[in-house]
């Protein structure tokens, strides 16, 4: 099947414009549209927010989600540069894993500076001075910058410290900074954010968690949604003869975890190397994607990871029982009634036989066993 939607000079080019073509290309699927619209929600239309978590699995397209908010984020601030040229739209700044299990600010402040082109920063850069120094100048640069959004990428490492003691300490200091520049903050990260979100009734107040969630093979809307990414990736692969992706795409749903990011980097690395091998190739086939597929222990362990975060954003309907309770919106009574109900469901899911009980039959009664005998002693006379 020829491809309609490429041009045929990408066809004729050379491999490395051939995969960064594909590298390139980013399609709008459900998921990320819906994160996408979250956070554009919460940048302009929620006054009391300062901070915007968006947590995700490894892979599941954060970045691209980035990409597209700095793009966005830059055209609605067009009209506005053309009379205030020291703003800057947007900024991101990656958060670099400690090297010693202790995050690193006065690093962090100096990169922030270096992203908001503070003037003659090289110059300034005194390493021996207080870190509190270097916050006061990164409070300025944003002041006088005046973004409408700052996104921390890998924002988890900011969870990385010796001792637990210390971890509202972060978020704290990023909802400081926000609310004294007037700038929203958006940390971004795997389930390894989570520990930082919620440590108090300020932070609970002041922030937003958006889930950026992968595709459920067992829902059948998220099921046929990814098969829907699966062709369209299948048709903005730069070469002659389309792979037919689709008749494979519960291998490509297991090896992906549902992840839109792993997928096309390992389709990615698959063309890179089809290409390498024969310029000329025409397609991609199953033992091309088998031989570049995470192994099986890899994506176990990573599911394992996932399922754990994904659990922990789940409300429970326990959680949502204790809170009427405590807002005394149900009776005391009306509750403990619920969850003995919901106890005694369980138990009869469930039932436990205890050790040497026999199973339940049917014992005779005194009277038959009289009358049984006298039977049995009038046969025997009858003899």
């Amino acid at each position: 099947m020829q491809q309609q939607r490429l041009p045929q000079e990408l066809l004729q080019a050379s491999t490395s414009e051939r995969v960064t073509f594909f590298v390139n290309y980013t399609m709008a699927h459900p998921h990320l549209i819906q994160a996408f619209n979250e956070v554009m929600q919460s940048v302009y239309q929620a006054p009391g927010i300062s901070l915007i978590f968006v947590v995700g699995a490894t892979g599941v397209g954060k970045t691209t989600l980035l990409r597209r908010l700095e793009q966005k984020l830059t055209e609605k601030a067009l009209p506005e540069l053309k009379h205030n040229q020291g703003k800057v739209p947007v900024i991101g700044l990656e958060a670099k894993a400690p090297e010693f299990s202790q995050f690193d600010w006065k690093d962090f402040y100096i990169r922030l500076l270096k992203v908001l082109n503070e003037p003659l920063i090289e110059k300034k850069i005194n390493y021996g001075q207080s870190c509190s120094k270097w916050r006061s100048a990164v409070e300025s640069a944003l002041i006088h910058r005046s973004p409408d959004a700052f996104y921390i990428d890998e924002a988890h490492h900011l969870a990385m410290l010796p001792s637990g003691r210390k971890l509202k300490d972060q978020p704290e200091t990023l909802k400081s900074l926000a609310n004294l520049t007037q700038v929203k903050i958006i940390p971004t990260g795997t389930y390894d954010l989570l520990p930082l979100i919620d440590l108090g009734d300020q932070l609970c107040r002041r922030s937003k968690t958006i889930h950026f969630q992968r595709y459920h093979a067992d829902n059948s809307q998220e099921a046929k949604a990814f098969k829907s990414v699966v062709q369209t990736f299948s048709q903005y692969l730069p070469l002659p003869q389309q792979p037919d992706l689709l008749s494979n795409w519960e291998f490509l749903y297991e090896r992906s975890l549902g992840c839109v990011g792993i997928l096309k980097d390992w389709l990615s690395v698959t063309l890179n190397d089809v290409l390498e091998s024969d310029r000329n190739a025409r397609t991609i086939t199953l033992s091309d994607l088998q031989r570049h597929a995470l192994g099986v222990r890899q994506c176990l362990v990573m599911l394992k990871s996932i399922s754990i975060g994904e659990q922990q954003l789940q409300e429970s309907s326990e959680d949502l029982l204790k809170l009427q309770k405590d807002l005394k919106l149900i009776p005391l009574s009306h509750g403990t009634a619920q969850e003995k109900h919901s106890q005694s469901k369980k138990k009869q899911k469930n039932p436990k036989k205890q050790i040497a009980q026999t199973s339940p039959r049917r014992y005779p009664l005194k009277k038959e066993e009289s009358e049984k005998e006298e039977k049995e002693t009038d046969f025997f006379h009858s003899l």
